[in-house]
C-alpha cells in the first residue's frame, strides 16, 4: 500500500487536532471507498501512552492556543465524526453549528460498500451505543462475507 490511498481518500481538513475518533472516520472511509481492511492475529506495532517528560499530542493544542482549549475542540470535531457515522444525536438538524458539517460530503463516506454493512461487521449499532462480540476478529478468522481472504489468517 503506497500513498495513493490518500489521494483517493484524503485526511478531513476540517478535523483538527482530533485524537479520539481518527481511527473509525478513517477506517470506515477506507472501506465504503473499497479498501480492504485486515487485522493481524497477533501485534506487530504498538503505541506507548504513558511517556514521562515527552510531549503528548494534546499539548501541542496548548501551544497554539490557550491551556483548556483541547477538550472543547476535540468535542466539537467529534460531532463531525458522529454525523458521518450516523449518530441519532448528530443528525444535521441536532447539531447547534451547521458549519461544523462543511465540506464534510468531501469527506466523508465512498459508494464502494455502505456503512452500514461496515457497522454490521464489526459490531457497532451507532443508535443503542451498544457493541457486539464479532468472534471473528478475535479468533483470527476473516469477517463473514469475506472467506475468500481465509488464507492470509492462517
Amino acid at each position: 500500500l503506497t500513498q495513493t490511498f490518500l489521494r483517493e481518500v484524503p485526511f478531513d481538513p476540517f478535523l483538527p487536532w482530533i485524537f479520539m475518533g481518527e481511527e473509525i472516520i478513517m477506517s470506515t472511509r477506507l472501506w465504503t471507498h473499497g479498501y480492504d481492511i485486515f487485522s493481524p492475529s497477533r501485534s506487530v506495532v504498538g503505541h506507548i501512552y504513558v511517556r514521562r517528560h515527552k510531549p503528548k499530542f494534546w499539548e501541542s493544542v496548548h501551544r497554539a492556543f490557550s491551556p483548556g482549549v483541547h477538550n472543547p475542540l476535540q468535542a466539537m470535531v467529534l460531532d463531525r465524526i458522529k454525523y458521518q457515522l450516523g449518530y441519532p444525536e448528530a443528525a444535521k438538524d441536532m447539531l447547534t453549528s451547521k458549519t461544523l458539517l462543511t465540506a464534510v460530503e468531501q469527506y466523508s463516506m465512498g459508494k464502494e460498500r455502505s456503512l452500514s454493512r461496515y457497522l454490521e461487521i464489526v459490531g457497532l449499532d451507532m443508535t443503542t451505543k451498544e457493541v457486539s462480540l464479532t468472534m471473528w476478529c478475535e479468533e483470527g478468522r476473516p469477517p463473514p462475507g469475506f472467506e475468500q481472504f481465509e488464507e492470509l489468517y492462517k
